[in-house]
């Protein structure tokens, strides 16, 4: 006998809920056990739903672990370039003279020549301690002549060099922060690791690019004689040792390459 609208809406008054839901889709299929466990049925409440919340789009930063460094004692460390040691010209040592650009050098300059191995261009460049990057220059643009001459004559105008020169003379850069407001700066790059970018944790001695010449002036005016990486240690606003004697700074960054406990090497590059 055909039910009419009204008799159906009448007896679905009285059906239990789930009787319902079925009645109105029409479906065959056994009903659904929902587990908590993998076996065992979770307590069932009528006209509940299961939220289901979407994937996150949020890009995955690695999270460095608590760090451990001594600022008032730094140490530990390896060279930048593998089995370097520090140059015996005080000329590539922080705090010496740069006429050109009318301030002092900040960090470390190794060279063929004066640091016990060979260095040319692309030659590997490492972390010297483990640490998060800051920085990484993927999208580098070559310095120019009139960028050079540019930053000649703001310089002769102001008497000093300002931190924006600073930062192009320092070319293509890595920077590695290892916790307490200590940073590594890798400049003149001639080219980073894909690998490398800002927020990626890297450990002791991994590699990180190549050494090369950029944001010289001489990258511009005579190509290839000036491959070195510059390497520096920041200590917050300013650098290891700045203002110190030599004698005092060489001390500084000789202890710096002592302690066998973290994989360091001595002042002559070999394995501690």
């Amino acid at each position: 006998m055909r039910q009419t609208r009204r008799e159906f809406l009448g007896r679905a008054a009285s059906m239990p809920a789930a009787l319902l839901l079925g009645a109105c889709l029409g479906s065959d299929d056994p009903p659904v056990r929902v587990t908590t466990d993998g076996g065992t049925p979770a307590a069932q409440r009528t006209g509940a739903a299961t939220a289901t919340a979407p994937p996150s789009t949020a890009p995955f930063v690695p999270t460095a672990p608590p760090s451990s460094i001594d600022r008032d004692d730094l140490h530990g460390f390896v060279m930048p370039v593998a089995e370097a040691c520090l140059p015996s010209n005080e000329v590539l040592m922080p705090n010496a003279p740069r006429e050109y650009r009318a301030g002092v050098h900040e960090g470390v300059d190794f060279y063929f020549g004066d640091s016990c191995v060979v260095i040319e261009r692309g030659t590997p460049v490492v972390a010297s301690y483990g640490g998060v990057v800051v920085r990484a220059d993927h999208d580098y643009l070559d310095l120019t002549l009139e960028r050079v001459n540019a930053l000649d004559a703001t310089t002769a105008e102001q008497g000093f060099s300002d931190p924006e020169t600073l930062d192009v003379y320092r070319g293509r850069q890595v920077w590695i922060d290892h916790g307490r407001g200590v940073v590594t700066r890798y400049c003149h790059l001639s080219r980073i690791e894909p690998d490398i970018a800002e927020g990626i944790v890297v450990a002791q001695g991994r590699i990180i690019g190549g050494v090369g010449e950029s944001g010289t002036p001489e990258s511009v005016t005579a190509p290839g004689t000036e491959l070195h990486l510059h390497w520096e240690v920041r200590l917050d606003e300013t650098f290891l040792g700045a203002d110190a004697p030599p004698e005092e700074v060489r001390a500084l960054y000789a202890r710096l390459f002592e302690s066998p406990s973290t994989g360091g090497v001595d002042e002559a590059g070999d394995a501690a």
